[in-house]
């Protein structure tokens, strides 16, 4: 059985500044709680901008989680405003699922918890693009520190242990984007 792979960077060319401005015009849309308030303190809050055909008219609590796994995936409205996000999204030679903006307060801490079964060697692969504030974050996956930087393309086995604790004072934001793996996406993860 192959190694488990926890994180790896991958060569990605992202314009942090413009990238930045582009989700700082968002920061007053209508982003929703996280819904698993179990494994959290403080705010972490959602914009969704990928979701399933199922979901397009539908409640954003619904719109910013995948619960089901099955059917279309599709854009919401808010992509016409977030062309450098699109060409991210479009950079990927895989079928990529659900996509969001994920912002974590002040303060706000993540408990160690697994996302089951999101790992490529489940079929399912992560990915984080820091955009702002990302040094003011501990980022954990398997009782390692990730040292991720604004602009860089992340896999994160989510089926491991991780947590994150927000130890600065301004909006920690990522774009996240879940894909289901295939030869491309797993050879992009195994060169880094």
């Amino acid at each position: 059985m192959p190694n488990i792979i926890y994180t790896a960077q991958l060569s990605l060319q992202c314009d942090v500044m413009a990238l930045q401005k582009e989700v700082l015009s968002c920061v007053f849309r209508d982003w929703v709680d996280h819904v698993n308030r179990d494994c959290y303190s403080g705010l972490w809050d959602v914009l969704p901008i990928r979701t399933l055909a199922t979901h397009l008219d539908k409640h954003p609590i619904l719109q910013s989680f995948n619960l089901e796994q099955k059917g279309d995936w599709v854009y919401l409205p808010i992509i016409h405003v977030l062309p450098q996000i699109r060409n991210i999204i479009e950079w990927f030679q895989c079928d990529v699922e659900a996509v969001r903006l994920m912002r974590l307060k002040p303060g706000a801490h993540i408990q160690p918890h697994q996302d089951k079964g999101l790992a490529m060697e489940h079929g399912f692969a992560r990915f984080h693009i820091p955009i702002c504030a990302v040094e003011q974050v501990e980022f954990i996956v398997n009782g390692e520190l990730v040292p991720m930087q604004n602009g860089e393309l992340w896999y994160l086995n989510a089926d491991a242990t991780h947590s994150v604790k927000h130890v600065g004072n301004e909006d920690r934001i990522n774009l996240v984007i879940d894909c289901k793996v295939n030869t491309w996406l797993t050879q992009k993860i195994l060169k880094n």
